[in-house]
């Protein structure tokens, strides 16, 4: 099982007590001496094995590395493979006649099958009920931006602990940090194909959490509407 350990970062210099995210001021008694270790989804990391094994060596320890080539190398690989799923959903469900003018939410379950509350679920999960191989693509597609939440989570974790002035300040960042790599891991199989891309739920709850937000991107019919203009005025 992988795991990233808080206190072993570089940035911690002392194992802090973890928050339970429904205790107030963030909180909770640890055993003395106890680090806070927080499990990214060994059921997920053993799924990414073969897959990061074929990315740039550089990729394989994006989590918790700061080399810039690395992320990108890792963050470019994540595009490319949900760009291609996302294509992929897009023209199976149009030709099972399922409408894409509303996001359809999918969903691991506990067995590692395809779940969805869609109108269309009966024809949805039917498809990945029939489709080993599909499902695979979804699994590691998900883990991949499981991933990317996680480096997330630590980075913004170590900029705070860097930032704090005592050790209430960074027990309080300790704790925020430990509540986000839970919430995280608990939406990792869920994505949502929307306008034709799909998002992570995961990966959303951390950007929002942390306060940033992604650069805005056109939508699919935003763009078939901009090549249908251009095409009259030529």
């Amino acid at each position: 099982m992988t795991t990233v350990t808080a206190a072993s970062t570089p940035s911690a210099s002392r194992a802090a007590p973890a928050a339970n995210p429904a205790v107030k001021a963030g909180k909770q008694a640890q055993p003395a001496g106890a680090a806070v270790t927080v499990d990214v989804g060994a059921a997920a990391r053993r799924q990414l094995a073969g897959l990061v094994a074929s990315a740039p060596a550089s990729a394989t320890n994006v989590i918790g590395q700061a080399d810039d080539n690395a992320v990108k190398s890792f963050d470019a690989m994540v595009a490319g493979r949900t760009k291609a799923l996302s294509e992929t959903l897009s023209d199976r469900f149009t030709r099972l006649g399922i409408p894409l003018d509303e996001p359809i939410t999918l969903k691991l379950d506990t067995v590692g099958n395809v779940t969805t509350d869609s109108p269309y679920r009966k024809k949805i999960e039917k498809l990945f009920e029939e489709d080993p191989e599909l499902v695979k693509s979804f699994k590691d597609v998900a883990s991949l931006h499981s991933m990317r939440a996680a480096r997330k989570a630590l980075d913004a974790f170590q900029e705070a602990r860097r930032a704090a002035k005592d050790d209430d300040a960074r027990d309080a960042a300790q704790g925020l940090y430990t509540a986000r790599m839970m919430q995280s891991q608990a939406l990792s199989g869920i994505m949502t194909l929307d306008d034709g891309t799909l998002r992570s739920a995961s990966m959303d709850f951390v950007t929002k959490s942390i306060g940033e937000i992604e650069p805005p991107k056109a939508s699919v019919k935003a763009e078939q509407a901009a090549a249908r203009r251009l095409s009259l005025t030529v």
